[in-house]
């Protein structure tokens, strides 16, 4: 994993008293997985690209100017919304939602016979080929200056899209061609995931939405959601410098299935609607003995509130959750109307935690 690798520089500024030693990024991020806390407080913000986000060219242009306003610790590559969805026959187009992606316009699925048919899709081309082009031209500025993640959906959460949100239905009607139909698309997203690592991804973000009981019983969860996430993570974990998997949960006070994916060899850092959620980052902490990504409230405060007070809930939310294994960013994804001055205003705030007695 991520403490396996090492990396060939060091940021180093000369001072009238010296020579002081500035931690790199790659290594800070590093120190946090380990649980160390060291000379501050990793930060990751990450958002969608609308209507830019549709081309390589678009998409790299955006996240590096993201990335140069707001020099996050950790670049995560936030692909549009239905990226996976074209290849297998879909179509979408963004239709204002404030989060930034896109919404389903023709599906690929209507009726179970669909699913026997779904061909398999080259990663190389179309679509995914086109993130594939988008990450190498991230990378061109990303190298040795920030850790990037590629941004990976779990089989399941495509499943759902391209049968537009009713893979449940087919669940229960359809099991045995489910199953089979996940296998294959679990086997798309791992070579996608693959080819952009070899694009110069660090690590992956694996997102998975069916983490919650108010989406699938736990029968469903245990026969075809867990399996497909613990198979992507297997296949991926010795090609990735890091893995964090977010755990998505739709409506307040969701009850997030941690427990078995916080445990699992090859993930560094969990992700998910913390501010909103059950479970809290503390407790995250505490039940997977890993890192945390979170105590940013995206569609609080920091969307609608003052740059103070955005600036005051995620100090809050730091002092609450303990300085070791922690990552300040957002539960999800920060909406496309949240003002540049909260997010400068947070960024600043996490800058300002001191960790030690200088």
């Amino acid at each position: 994993m991520f403490y396996e690798y090492s990396y060939h520089f060091e940021s180093l500024i000369i001072e009238n008293t010296g020579i002081k030693h500035i931690m790199s990024k790659f290594d800070l991020l590093k120190q946090t997985f380990l649980g160390n806390v060291d000379e501050r407080i990793p930060l990751a913000l990450w958002k969608h690209h609308p209507i830019a986000d549709r081309t390589p060219e678009g998409l790299a242009k955006e996240e590096i100017a993201f990335h140069q306003r707001f020099d996050s610790d950790i670049m995560k590559i936030s692909f549009f919304g239905h990226y996976p969805c074209v290849d297998f026959g879909c179509e979408a187009r963004y239709d204002g939602a404030i989060s930034g992606s896109t919404t389903l316009t023709k599906a690929a699925i209507h009726q179970a016979s669909d699913w026997e048919v779904l061909e398999k899709p080259d990663v190389m081309e179309g679509e995914f080929g086109n993130q594939v082009r988008a990450v190498e031209l991230i990378s061109q500025y990303a190298q040795d200056v920030v850790p990037t993640m590629a941004t990976i959906f779990d089989g399941p959460m495509v499943a759902d899209k391209i049968c537009d949100k009713q893979l449940a239905r087919y669940m229960d009607e359809n099991p045995g061609i489910i199953e089979t139909a996940l296998d294959m698309i679990t086997d798309v997203m791992i070579d996608f995931a693959r080819a952009t690592l070899e694009g110069g991804a660090d690590g992956l973000f694996i997102a998975s939405q069916h983490s919650t009981k108010s989406v699938v019983t736990d029968e469903h969860y245990e026969r075809f959601i867990l399996p497909q996430d613990l198979k992507l993570i297997s296949k991926l974990r010795g090609k990735a410098k890091f893995i964090v998997v977010h755990l998505h949960a739709r409506e307040p006070n969701e009850i997030v299935r941690f427990d078995k994916i916080a445990h699992t060899q090859g993930v560094d850092a969990i992700n998910w609607e913390d501010q909103s959620a059950s479970l809290g980052l503390r407790e995250g902490k505490k039940i997977s003995k890993k890192a945390v990504l979170g105590g940013i409230d995206h569609n609080g405060v920091f969307r609608t509130g003052t740059p103070d007070e955005a600036k005051e809930q995620v100090l809050d939310a730091i002092q609450e959750a303990g300085y070791e294994h922690l990552v300040v960013a957002p539960g999800c994804v920060i909406t496309v109307d949240t003002p540049e001055e909260n997010i400068q205003a947070v960024k600043d705030g996490v800058r300002s935690v001191k960790l030690y007695d200088e």
